[in-house]
């Protein structure tokens, strides 16, 4: 029976945690003694030996412990609970422990150096807390320790120059701390070492040479995840007994030591994440007990050895991020222990092997980003196994076979970017267990399988690029965990069903460029953990739905719809909004003085070829993150606020690219994306759209003057407020505006000189000045004497020089003007052309009241300008005859 004051040190420590229902057991009862409590055991004179209470939730601190109680404890395990606080000192106080596990816990103080006070202790856990401060050097004093594990704490360097030689010691792990220097040098005294884990620190240098010689009987040597260099020793082939060797995530060099071939009983072999070069020794092969081979991401180059079909026990092979060449040797056939066969991201040629098929223990293959062709193997058919298949950007061609996936547990088809044709198959989800499917940008065409309804642990589905068709409402299910759908750029046709509201999970939604029609469901923002949504260039139509929820959506794209409506109000609720895009619509009214104040983060704002009528509110100018403002097309009145000079986000040019979101599934990133009429053309930026900072007021009908302070926008790479009625001069400053890549300002009224700064624009590769009344010399230099089309700086009566035909005088004046009456008879046409262009701007003014008019006029216009200048370019540059 135990004695009274061990039982009542049990009692008083369990009533100290804040959680002990594991120890009901536990209880002063007269018919209860600690010999019968649970993870309580004594010996025949009844004394408590061990206390044994691992995976017991235990919570709460080793403070109230009273350690003098039990000189008898031999073992003490209370291995994974929420133990906090610290080891206490005190804990030398049970002489007889042979052995301590306080792994798994959150024990957040030193190490206690009276630890090594205890002189019977073989076995010290303390791995996975959060223990700081410097290993304590005396541990090295304890006589019979054997087992020692500090790993994945935060522990610092030990006093190295006082720690004693650990003859004893065979189990060392100290990864995941924060050690750093070179190589430990009191492991050399380490002899009867068999386990070593120095991985995940900070060491550095290089491995020793005579690391065989310091432990002969190593079995296992990790030191991944350091800055370990140079080359790998030739010397670890003498490790004769070694059975696992990771080097990976280094900066070694050099190539793969053909000696490492020899140690015949080795199991694990990872050298991945280095700066390893040459080719994979033919020898590879000779590792015949081999399980693991990891050396991916390397600079390998270089076929596979066909030698490799040798390793009949490899389960794991990890060959990916190299230079890899050739065809993969049919000799992997052999493998027949082979799980997982990652290939990736090399250059590996020809057809997959048809002997593939013979390996039928394979759950992974990933052979993505190579140069493969020709049609997928039907015998991949056979793998009963597979669940997990990634054969995304290569050149694959052809059918899928007829039954991929009625016999396998599929749950990530990756088959994105090649050139795949026909219907995907019927029985492709048979098991239900699909969770990512992504065949983007292929030649698939006709329906998704009926099967896919019925896989509600989908994730990710990523149909983009491809020819499907249906009706969408026919096509999902109930798939509460799906967070990405892109089903853009197909032939999806019908009205989204209600149904799309109860997907909860989703983060990102691309129905984009298909032939979807209807109202958006009522519902739609119940979407709460939507970040990106993409609908444009369909045929939806309507107004969008209200809400009274705030929501997460970072990425609005609704352009080139049918929408109609005033400004949404439901944008109120978009706190998080980062690109808003409601361009080719039919809204209307005024832009509410609200988007400036309740849209804080937005960066993109485009909102042109609508009917948004009024002033521009000055209220935008609280967009200090905007880089990208397009209100072009519409029928803005009034002078540009000039507050629109003080948008901070355009005043230094952009560097860094943003996501908007990443696709937990596939960690694939993405990237927002916008169309932008750039440099006369219609451009879709993508990735680089982050880096875009420009302003598009054009085809408005703004007056007043451009506001001086817009050339401190200095990180604009686009300006254009062509076709509107503003007038006085060009700032000049605008030479300011350093990094300005298109610069449109033609059809207004602006008159004066073109100041002289503008040559300072050095990235200037759009201009356009024309049908303004600018006069005097067009300033020449630097990237202005690119530009030879004279059509740029047509229609300004009194400009002269370089490219213009009409040379200039002293005093910088058409020559045409110094003769009055050539000047009276010049002006003659012009007084017929402007009655006539009288006449066409009052049909004009008729047809402005129909909503589509405004848009294809500018657009007609601008064509026909463009042609009647370049034509009248082409005959001035004709010789006479």
């Amino acid at each position: 029976m135990a004695s009274a004051l061990e039982e009542l040190a049990l009692l008083q420590w369990k009533n100290s945690l804040a959680d002990s229902n594991s120890m009901s057991s536990w209880s002063p009862a007269a018919n209860s003694t600690c010999c019968t409590w649970s993870g309580v055991t004594y010996n025949m004179a009844g004394h408590v030996i061990e206390l044994s209470l691992p995976d017991a939730t235990l919570k709460g601190q080793l403070d109230a412990f009273n350690f003098a109680a039990f000189p008898n404890l031999t073992k003490l395990n209370l291995n994974n609970n929420s133990l906090v606080g610290a080891i206490p000192s005190e804990i030398s106080m049970l002489y007889s422990l042979t052995s301590i596990d306080l792994g798994k816990n959150y024990l957040n103080q030193s190490i206690p150096p009276q630890l090594a006070e205890l002189p019977n202790l073989i076995y010290l856990c303390l791995h996975n807390n959060r223990l700081v401060g410097a290993i304590p050097y005396q541990l090295s004093n304890l006589p019979r320790i054997v087992h020692l594990n500090l790993g994945s704490n935060f522990l610092t360097n030990p006093d190295y120059s006082k720690m004693s030689p650990m003859r004893t010691l065979e189990f060392l792990s100290m990864s995941r701390n924060k050690l750093t220097g070179s190589f430990p040098r009191f492991i050399s005294n380490c002899t009867n070492m068999v386990y070593l884990d120095l991985s995940h620190n900070a060491f550095y240098g290089t491995i020793p040479d005579k690391l065989a010689d310091m432990t002969p009987n190593l079995k296992y040597l990790n030191l991944s995840g350091n800055s370990f260099s140079g080359i790998i020793p030739r010397s670890l082939v003498y490790l004769k007994k070694l059975q696992e060797l990771q080097l990976a995530a280094n900066t070694l060099t050099g190539g793969i030591p053909e000696m490492l071939t020899a140690i015949s009983g080795l199991r694990v072999l990872r050298l991945g994440n280095n700066l390893l070069t040459g080719s994979i020794p033919m020898s590879i092969g000779n590792l015949t007990n081999l399980q693991i081979l990891g050396i991916s991401q390397n600079d390998l180059t270089g076929s596979i050895p066909s030698s490799i079909g040798n390793m009949k026990l490899l389960q794991t092979m990890h060959l990916s991020k190299n230079n890899l060449t050739g065809m993969i040797p049919p000799e992997i056939s052999k493998m027949a222990s082979l799980q997982v066969l990652f290939l990736q991201e090399n250059q590996l040629e020809g057809k997959i092997p048809l002997e593939i098929g013979n390996l039928t223990a394979l759950q992974k293959l990933d052979l993505r980003n190579n140069q493969l062709e020709g049609e997928l193997p039907a015998t991949i058919s056979s793998l009963q196994n597979l669940s997990y298949i990634a054969l995304g950007s290569n050149r694959l061609t052809g059918a899928l076979p007829p039954d991929l996936g009625s016999k396998q547990p599929l749950v990530i088809i990756g088959l994105a970017n090649n050139s795949f044709s026909g219907e995907l198959p019927r029985d492709i989800c048979r098991t239900f267990a699909l969770g990512l499917l992504a065949v983007n940008n292929n030649n698939f065409s006709g329906t998704l399988p009926s099967c896919i309804r019925n896989c509600s642990n989908l994730c990710a589905i990523r149909l983009a690029q491809n020819h499907f068709s249906g009706d969408i409402s026919q096509v999902l299910g109930v798939h509460p965990e799906l967070t990405v759908l892109d089903f853009s750029e197909n032939q999806w046709s019908g009205i989204l069903p209600p149904t799309f509201c109860s997907f909860s999970s989703l983060q990102i939604l691309d129905l984009s460029d298909n032939n979807l029609f209807g109202e958006l469901p009522n519902c739609w923002w119940d979407l709460k953990s939507l970040q990106y949504m993409e609908l444009s260039r369909n045929g939806f139509s309507g107004k969008l739905p209200t809400t009274r929820n705030h929501t997460s959506l970072k990425s609005l794209h609704l352009a080139n719809n049918l929408f109609s409506g005033g400004f949404p109000s439901a944008l109120k609720k978009f706190g998080h909004l980062i690109t808003l895009d409601l361009g080719g619509n039919k809204f209307h009214g005024i832009i509410p003085s609200w988007l400036g104040m309740r849209n804080p983060m937005l960066r993109i704002l485009r909102l042109r070829s609508n009917m948004f009528y009024g002033n521009i509110p000055w209220q935008l100018a609280q967009l200090s993150k905007l880089q990208l403002l397009d209100l072009a097309n519409n029928k803005f009145t009034g002078s540009i606020p000039t507050g629109l000079s003080n948008f901070t986000s355009m005043k230094k040019p952009k560097t860094e690219l943003f996501m908007i979101i990443v696709e937990n599934s596939t960690k694939y990133p993405y990237f927002d994306r916008i169309d932008v009429t750039w440099k006369g053309q219609d451009d879709t930026f993508q990735r680089t759209v982050t880096l875009m900072t420009g302003i598009d007021l054009s085809c408005n009908f703004l007056s007043g003057d451009i506001p001086k302070a817009f050339s401190n926008l200095q990180g604009l790479l686009l300006l254009n407020l062509s076709r509107n009625h503003l007038s006085c001069g060009i700032p000049t400053d605008i030479g300011n505006l350093k990094f300005l890549e298109s610069l449109d300002l033609s059809w207004n009224q602006l008159s004066g000189p073109i100041p002289s700064s503008i040559s300072n624009l050095m990235f200037l590769s759009s201009l356009n000045l024309s049908n303004n009344h600018l006069s005097g010399k067009i300033p020449t230099g630097h990237q202005l004497q690119t530009f030879e089309d004279p059509s740029i700086y047509g229609h300004n009566a009194d400009l002269c020089g370089f490219p213009l035909s009409i040379a200039c005088s002293d005093d910088s004046r058409p020559a045409s003007e110094l003769n009055n009456k050539q000047k009276d008879i010049h002006w003659m046409p012009y007084w017929v052309v402007g009655g006539f262009i009288f006449g066409l701007w009052l049909c004009i003014g008729v047809l402005f009241f129909s909503d589509w008019c405004w848009t294809t006029i500018c657009y007609h216009v601008d064509r026909m300008q463009s042609m009647v200048m370049r034509k009248i370019a082409a005959s001035r540059a004709k010789p006479e005859i």
